[in-house]
């Protein structure tokens, strides 16, 4: 099954409608034997998946871009038990870049980007992207894209292990089913109890984190600096932070 983040005029970033249309995508896929894996891609040349749609976000908060027990957008906080494939198109950033990290192998055409400027907005990237990138590229380099919030290209993102394969964007479809071909030529219980077991271990080494994720979350969304980074990107400014001692003494 091939899904396809579709509003590329917005950067393929993510509300209401988009988080259910992958929900409800992968649920059809769980359920259906003939789907050996899924591919995940963006509409259009410029962006796989840009995050949380903001504009939505100031007017609803996270409120349907978090489907209740599959997280961000449908999949980043939920375990789906078929081989997930991004073939990223383009910028990956912030709840884009989570849910390629949530998939289990990564093709990116020679323009893709991937990084979490949540920071840069007084958010924090609580879709899974801080809980897994460290498991996959350490935790210094973890710590640079997440606290630097610059993104890094998919040259670099191949040289740390964090993608399959880099190809031209013409042909990053094409190597993605390549993929999916292989894997459907493998014993489909093999392939299902490969991916349980090797995402079970990492699974229970981060049972804790993943709790303390969630409460983060709420106390991030709900924050005044949250709100404010948010606006600064919705109005083409710079955020008017508060200072943590500042914003103690007023209140």
């Amino acid at each position: 099954m091939i899904v396809t983040i579709n509003r590329p005029e917005q950067l393929n970033c993510v509300n209401d409608r988009v988080a259910e249309g992958i929900t409800e995508a992968l649920q059809d896929a769980e359920t259906d034997a003939s789907v050996r894996s899924v591919i995940l891609t963006g509409a259009g040349d410029r962006a796989f998946c840009t995050g949380m749609d903001l504009k939505f976000a100031l007017a609803h908060g996270s409120h349907g871009v978090v489907i209740p027990g599959r997280g961000f957008a449908g999949i980043g906080g939920y375990d789906f038990p078929k081989p997930l494939i991004a073939a990223v198109n383009g910028y990956a950033v912030a709840g884009g870049f989570e849910i390629v990290l949530n998939c289990d192998l990564v093709v990116a055409s020679e323009g893709a980007r991937f990084g979490l400027p949540e920071a840069k907005r007084g958010l924090l990237a609580t879709g899974g992207g801080l809980v897994r990138l460290s498991e996959l590229v350490g935790r210094s380099v973890a710590m640079e894209i997440a606290l630097t919030s610059e993104p890094i290209d998919a040259s670099r993102a191949l040289a740390l292990g964090m993608i399959n394969r880099v190809v031209p964007h013409d042909q990053l479809l094409s190597e993605a089913l390549t993929m999916a071909t292989k894997i459907a030529k493998s014993g489909p219980q093999a392939i299902l109890n490969s991916k349980r077991l090797l995402r079970g271990a990492y699974a229970r080494a981060t049972e804790t984190i993943w709790q303390l994720n969630s409460e983060l979350a709420v106390i991030t969304m709900d924050s005044s600096e949250a709100a404010e980074g948010m606006a600064a990107f919705v109005e083409r400014r710079e955020p008017r932070w508060v200072d943590l001692e500042e914003e103690e003494s007023v209140s």
